[in-house]
């Protein structure tokens, strides 16, 4: 399997735009039941690990924090070494991660699926008030970016209402919600792993060919 990479160009205008396209928060979908609480019976099981695998790890803006995601949760850690503390613990069996943190180091953009499908979410940088950007059981996202200004998150969303036959594409959100704004249309051709220049005006990003 070949991968390209491409890259597209977020004129100045275009990023201003952003803020009047974004709209109003969607609100949250309904649920048929709660995603963060266990079904039927359960038993816990502690254990200690100092490794893991396909995980998202990302780096504070000054180089104290280490955040990573693990087995449906993100944590963080001082980057000199030590042990790691549970950010999302209180979402329960809910799926958490993709941490990326904001430029000034304030907050974590991240991926949760605790009200039903995996949108994308923002807490603070110490897992205090976590709240949705945007709420849609036909959205799916990952991988979110932050915008170097701090005010913009790109994520690469699948679109779950085909009928099984999934697109996907890159939306920009703005950090107090709103509808999103489309940089790359969906296609099934996965562009994905988004990456924004120092300067905001040019996305990177990989596509995996059909």
């Amino acid at each position: 399997m070949s991968r390209r990479t491409t890259h597209t160009a977020l004129s100045h205008s275009t990023i201003l735009a952003l803020a009047a396209a974004a709209g109003t928060p969607g609100s949250a979908a309904a649920q048929e039941w709660d995603i963060t609480e266990p079904r039927g019976e359960t038993r816990e099981v502690s254990f200690t690990t100092t490794e893991g695998t396909w995980m998202s790890v990302d780096v504070s803006p000054d180089e104290r924090w280490i955040l990573f995601d693990l087995l449906g949760h993100i944590y963080r850690m001082p980057a000199g070494g030590g042990d790691a503390e549970n950010l999302t613990e209180g979402s329960g069996l809910a799926l958490n991660i993709h941490p990326v943190v904001s430029p000034d180091g304030s907050e974590i953009a991240f991926i949760s699926d605790r009200l039903g499908q995996n949108n994308l979410w923002i807490m603070n940088s110490d897992g205090s008030d976590p709240r949705a950007v945007f709420t849609d059981m036909d959205i799916r996202a990952m991988e979110p970016v932050w915008t170097p200004d701090g005010e913009y998150i790109v994520v690469r969303q699948t679109s779950m209402s085909g009928g099984g036959l999934f697109e996907y594409g890159l939306f920009m959100y703005h950090r107090d919600g709103g509808t999103g704004v489309e940089l790359v249309p969906y296609t099934i051709e996965m562009p994905g792993w988004p990456s924004i220049s120092p300067d905001g005006r040019a996305l990177v990003n990989s596509h995996l060919p059909a």
